[in-house]
């Protein structure tokens, strides 16, 4: 009778070897697990010797002493009968420390129970990129912040990758450096140091990748030379391998770099390279999205031109000002002497040099508080809160002897000299528009081109006590 058992045991492993599901079995009295299949080893790793019961079994799997007690238990006691009626859906270690993503099942036959490892990794890893990448759309249709977006990701490759690190560093292509973008598992002194890395050939992993536009893998940080000058940062930040990747646009332009981190020297396997190759992929949606979105914004605010604000948006400041306070506060308006001769003598490119450079003189001499904006071809307004008739005149006298002392080169070498003639309304308290400003100002204006041009006139806007 003991042969014929034994021999049927052996027909069972013989059939249950074949299968490419995970199979155990263990003893239902004593919990002693009694044999595992071909596949359970190549999925876990493990040996009939490592899991000598169902309990150890636990253990080696979870790490955590309460995973029979809290999780397995339960599950069998919910199943009536000889079989799992729902199968119970957790993550499981493998020996070399990797996580698979499982769905549990068993049956009872007799006095032994067969347990069913079905491996849903690959299909729970799509259904969360499936899930980040909705969220990261959704992200950026409602412009949240780009750090913001940036964490999603580097959580959901960290998810994917257990016991890795993982960064996202911004290119400043102005100062040729890494600027932090998104690395929320780092400790706070290694993000300070890296951030405002600059690129390099022989720089780390990540400013190497920017350098030279292309992946760069470091299985050893101790030994590889880029890392010379920063191994001991990577000691105590607890990071020994770097495999970093640069950040592409669509256009082939520089975005930035992605990095995986390894807390052992490690070296990347297929999938490591496909997961690099996604993340990769998804900042580089995520930052073109966002600096699409960056350019709008400033198109819709700004003058493309000189970088100032537009005629709507200096409206906008103006309002704001007015209705937060009653004080005194002066309008300048500001136009280039005989502009049109500049653009018929020089050429319109000359032009739009002679614009940029009256927009970077007056943001020199300008205070802080000051707003001015380009509100026509060549035209220009400034607000000055809290400035009386007096100030605004030494404000405006200050900003035209600055115009009057630059130069432009242009397009053929020319040197290029202009005036400017200012006009200012000023309002000692009470209420004005901003129209009943600027058409103050215009007027003011138009006294400084009647007086010869290249000078300054004010007129008082009178105010009065608000409606509200």
């Amino acid at each position: 009778m003991v042969y014929n058992i034994r021999k049927n045991d052996i027909r069972l492993q013989d059939i249950l070897n074949t299968t490419p599901i995970s199979v155990v079995w263990s003893n239902v009295s004593s919990g002693r697990v009694e044999y595992i299949n071909k596949s359970f080893k190549q999925l876990f790793g493990f040996t009939l010797q490592d899991l000598p019961d169902i309990r150890t079994w636990c253990l080696r799997v979870s790490n955590d002493e309460y995973f029979f007690q809290n999780i397995i238990q339960p599950w069998l006691l919910s199943c009536h009968g000889d079989s799992s009626a729902e199968d119970l859906k957790t993550q499981l270690l493998c020996k070399d420390g990797s996580i698979r993503q499982v769905s549990m099942s068993f049956s009872t036959v007799g006095d032994k129970r067969l347990w069913y490892f079905n491996d849903v990794t690959d299909y729970w890893i799509a259904e969360k990129r499936l899930r980040t990448q909705s969220d990261m759309l959704e992200m950026v249709a409602k412009s949240s912040a780009l750090k913001d977006i940036l964490n999603l990701i580097v959580k959901q490759i960290q998810l994917e990758s257990p016991n890795s690190l993982c960064s996202v560093l911004l290119f400043n292509k102005t100062e040729q450096c890494l600027k932090l973008g998104a690395a929320p598992d780092f400790p706070d002194f290694y993000n300070d140091a890296v951030d405002g890395l600059k690129i390099g050939m022989n720089v780390g992993s990540c400013g190497a990748a920017a350098y030279l536009g292309e992946r760069i893998i470091v299985e050893d940080i101790t030994t590889h030379k880029n890392w010379t000058g920063f191994n001991e940062l990577a000691k105590k930040a607890n990071v020994a391998a770097c495999w970093s990747d640069p950040i592409m646009s669509s256009k082939g332009d520089l975005l930035g770099t992605f990095a995986i981190y390894k807390h052992v020297p490690s070296s990347p396997t297929d999938k490591d390279f496909e997961l690099i190759n996604f993340a990769s992929n998804l900042v580089s949606i995520a930052i073109e999205s966002f600096k699409a979105q960056e350019e709008l914004e400033k198109r819709a605010y700004y003058d493309h031109l000189t970088g100032l604000l537009n005629r709507g948006s200096f409206f906008q400041q103006c309002e704001s000002v007015l209705n937060k306070t009653s004080t005194p506060l002066s309008i300048v308006m500001m136009d280039i002497d005989y502009f049109k001769k500049v653009n018929d003598a020089y050429g319109h490119k000359a032009g739009d040099l002679v614009l940029q450079k009256l927009a970077e003189v007056s943001q020199l001499v300008l205070r802080q508080n000051d707003v001015i904006a380009r509100i026509g071809g060549e035209e220009f307004a400034i607000l000055l809160p809290s400035t009386k008739q007096e100030g605004a005149i030494k404000v405006a006298n200050t900003l035209r002897l600055a115009i009057e002392k630059s130069r432009v080169i242009g397009p053929d070498n020319q040197e290029i000299h202009v005036t400017v003639s200012l006009g200012i309304a000023y309002k000692e308290g009470g209420y004005c528009s901003v129209d009943e400003l600027l058409s103050q100002a215009d007027k003011a204006l138009y006294q400084s081109k009647n007086a010869g041009r290249n000078c300054v006139h004010s007129l008082e806007c009178h105010g009065r006590r608000s409606l509200f």
